[in-house]
């Protein structure tokens, strides 16, 4: 079932989908990592009835970086090889590959941003937010590869000037391969947005926005979505430390296929932001026309962002509903607290989603982790990812996932370094029996980085 994000309360946590060198010295900074273990695993291919395993993976990247003063250029390739899998006829299985290219120009007054990306995922590996965001169903896939390919651009000029401009474009293609799972289906999402600022002073913006928005699916049962939007927005400085954003669009949202139906309204939204010693605290609530049975969802939230001592802290806690005033609670959370010799990290992200067939989900994306260094040479992390897909109709099919690690690293050299380890995955859903897999792996690996 592929899932298309509309919307969500609060907070936005963004995804990074390659490393990002901050205040890096001008240059052309190549990266390689390779990493050979052997592990055994009671379940590797995560199936009901699964048979244990013992063989080889190695993990393979390279990075390359060029920065100067106004822009950056990014290259990351990756691939996972499995060796010797006593089940699989090839002696060597390429999974889990990815390619992104990015690009990104900024000067003092406009700013250019640019990528293209693909990925194959097998989800007995591996599972990431955005593939969770993408497809909410792919916790449930047992077999076959997940494939995704596409490109994002943005550009702004006149960020400082009296007449801006900004716009947005993300396409992006998936495509399974290898499966023969009815609710794994190739789709298609175009999603195109813009808008013109006019600076009236240096305490008002007016700004005249837009949107254009197609899904399509290729699921027998499935629903197309076409969205335009048109709309005004205004943002008040009422004094230096409370700031008033407001926009009303006229939004229609077109579907065809299963369901033949069409939504049209205003959606409306105010946010209230008032700047604090440490950080920020906001209000927000918005009423928007949304793909569902009764055409629209509102939202309500409280955010707040601070500055700690030791790290950062930004939450946001919110309802949502189809009335005026809703009931299913959204929250996002992200926390980071720094030691000098270990770290921890923890997120929560909640979306509202609606998948081909029309059916409104929740889906739940939690993460926490804790790094500790030893000494020089050596340091433990435990790594705790949970993902929920909770159904709002009356036939839902609730499905989460658990992944939990625990590893060991050692260095042995300055190039050379010993890694071990313990992961465990659960997966549960309503009408279908659960699956577990539990996984031990030792290895070497080697990173360094040199400029050509």
């Amino acid at each position: 079932m592929a899932l298309v994000l509309f919307c969500c309360a609060g907070v936005v946590v963004r995804a990074q989908t390659a490393p990002v060198t901050e205040n890096a010295p001008p240059g052309l900074l190549a990266t390689f990592e390779v990493s050979q273990r052997l592990e055994y695993s009671d379940n590797p291919d995560l199936d009901v009835d699964g048979n244990s395993d013992f063989y080889g993976r190695t993990v393979l990247g390279f990075g390359l970086e060029s920065v100067t003063d106004i822009q950056t250029f990014t290259l990351d390739l990756g691939t996972d090889i499995e060796e010797f899998r006593e089940d699989n006829p090839n002696t060597f299985d390429f999974t889990n590959t990815f390619a992104l290219l990015s690009y990104n120009r900024t000067t003092r007054d406009a700013f250019f941003d640019a990528d293209a990306r693909y990925r194959e995922v097998d989800t007995d590996t591996t599972l990431s937010d955005r593939d969770f965001d993408q497809d909410g169903n792919i916790i449930n896939q047992d077999d076959g590869t997940r494939v995704s390919y596409g490109f994002t651009l943005g550009a702004a000029v006149g960020e400082e000037g009296p007449l801006g401009a900004n716009f947005d474009w993300d396409y992006n293609e998936i495509r399974f391969r290898d499966t023969t799972d009815p609710g794994l289906n190739d789709n298609t999402l175009n999603d195109v947005s813009g808008q013109i600022d006019f600076r009236i002073n240096p305490r008002i913006t007016l700004a005249l926005t837009g949107g254009y928005s197609d899904f399509t699916t290729e699921a027998e049962n499935g629903t197309n979505r076409e969205t335009k939007s048109l709309g005004l927005a205004t943002a008040l400085e009422v004094n230096p430390v409370l700031t008033v954003d407001v926009g009303l669009s006229y939004d229609r949202i077109k579907r065809t296929g299963a369901t033949n139906r069409d939504d049209d309204g205003i959606s409306g939204e105010v946010e209230l932001t008032r700047t604090m010693p440490n950080g920020t605290i906001g209000l927000r609530y918005a009423s928007e026309v949304f793909a569902n049975a009764d055409g629209r969802r509102s939202f309500l939230s409280f955010s707040r962002d601070m500055d700690l001592p030791r790290g950062a802290l930004a939450f946001s806690l919110g309802v949502t509903g189809t009335d005026a005033i809703g009931s299913d609670p959204l929250i996002e959370v992200d926390y980071q607290y720094d030691l000098p010799a270990a770290q921890l990290s923890f997120g929560l992200s909640q979306r509202v989603v609606v998948d081909e067939d029309d059916n409104e989900n929740i889906n739940t994306s939690l993460r926490a982790a804790y790094d500790q260094e030893i000494n020089n040479l050596s340091s433990f992390g435990f790594s705790v990812d949970f993902f929920n897909r909770n159904e709002l109709g009356d036939d839902s099919n609730d499905s989460q996932r658990l992944d939990v690690g625990f590893t060991y690293r050692h260095d042995l050299t300055r190039d050379w370094g010993l890694e071990s380890g313990i992961t465990h995955t659960l997966l549960t859903e309503e009408d279908d029996p659960d699956r577990s897999r539990t996984t031990l792996f030792v290895g070497l690996e080697r990173s360094f980085t040199f400029s050509p």
